[in-house]
């Protein structure tokens, strides 16, 4: 089965992009421009296994549609750029780094127990620092 990935970015270019990545991956990147479109999207029966989502498309009203319901709160959220304080599973820097953003993603997908990210602080993923938050139900 190939995980549905949401990819909710401001930049039309990003989007494409990132969504490539995430098909040669053996991924389905989902496109959505906002964190309106992305939260129409699984309101409308719409599936996703993680949202990487970038704070400048609609992060704030997302994670409080995210935390009002439950089976938004259960989907894994990847932070697309540094958020300090922020409740993002994981947070992948600007510019993105597509591998780092792909291990992340398959870390997440994989079920592995340290999949879930469970402790707050820094964790080391390939070679890359990455800092983890944990998900605020």
């Amino acid at each position: 089965m190939r995980h549905q990935i949401l990819l909710v970015h401001d930049e039309q270019a990003t989007r494409d992009s990132l969504v490539e990545a995430l098909d040669k991956d053996g991924f389905i990147g989902i496109p959505a421009a906002s964190g309106q479109q992305a939260l129409d999207y699984l309101r409308s029966g719409g599936h996703a296994s993680v949202i990487l989502l970038d704070e400048h498309a609609g992060w704030t009203a997302f994670r409080r549609a995210q935390q009002r319901d439950p089976a938004l709160a259960s989907i894994p959220v990847i932070a697309i750029s540094p958020m300090q304080g922020s409740s993002a599973t994981s947070a992948a820097p600007e510019p993105i780094d597509v591998g780092l953003l792909i291990t992340i993603v398959r870390r997440l997908c994989s079920g592995s127990p340290d999949a879930a990210y469970s402790k707050t602080g820094a964790h080391q993923i390939e070679s890359h620092q990455v800092m983890v938050f944990v998900q605020v139900a």
